[in-house]
């Protein structure tokens, strides 16, 4: 089974498991501040701390022009708000110098390769944030590797054990499927919190049993443990 030919076969057992996810299109100066407030965080933590900047200065501008402190007492609830409070006032100045305003539709029009760099000169932004932007944004075919992703490939063997997390975004972005990427970053996150755990995974009910090398790496280090 070729590498390809292994990833449809996961990404059917996942979406089967979870559902096919419903497509979503945020504007991409949104989606980069929101994925700026989940770095080193969960969900629960940053999107209402993305609702509460939102609700509380209606528009990017009004954020630039903002304190810094009201900014971070703003997404206190993301956690590291003065480091994130800094980091999102920088890029909004960063994008108004270049663009003329808070705006990055040029994206759009540029490749992937040409819109990672763009987002990745931005002082603060790491692979897996401009490839959020440029999927859920523009919908452009590039993965992007979150805490799930990369350690349910990593059991998976998608990528090797060695692998870091920025040369994950470039080999899972070349190996899935242009048309499978979205399905398959939402159905490994969900299945990466609800199945595949970091501690305690429920290898028993998993609809990857089968295709995974982790579950023969536990039962080892049972039998070694029970000697």
């Amino acid at each position: 089974m070729t590498s390809k030919s292994r990833v449809r076969k996961i990404a059917k057992l996942l979406k089967k498991a979870y559902g096919t996810p419903k497509p979503r299109r945020t504007p991409p100066v949104d989606e980069l501040v929101r994925t700026i407030l989940s770095q080193n965080t969960s969900d629960r933590n940053s999107v209402p701390a993305f609702w509460a900047l939102k609700d509380r200065f209606g528009s990017w501008e009004r954020v630039l022009k903002a304190p810094k402190a009201s900014i971070a007492a703003t997404i206190k609830h993301a956690g590291l708000a003065n480091i994130k409070s800094a980091r999102i006032i920088g890029v909004l100045r960063a994008i108004k110098e270049r663009e003329g305003r808070i705006s990055l539709r040029r994206l759009k029009d540029m490749s992937v390769d040409e819109g990672l760099s763009y987002l990745k000169s931005l002082k603060g932004v790491g692979p897996k944030t401009a490839a959020c932007v440029l999927l859920f944004s523009f919908g452009k075919p590039v993965m992007p590797v979150d805490t799930h992703i990369f350690r349910v490939a990593k059991r998976l063997g998608l990528i090797a054990a060695d692998i870091d997390i920025e040369e994950a975004h470039k080999i899972l972005t070349f190996m899935i499927p242009k048309d499978l990427i979205y399905e398959l970053h939402l159905c490994i996150i969900s299945h990466g919190r609800e199945t595949c755990r970091a501690t305690g995974p429920k290898c028993g009910s998993c609809v990857l049993y089968g295709m995974c090398g982790f579950k023969m790496k536990s039962i080892y280090r049972k039998k070694e443990l029970c000697r």
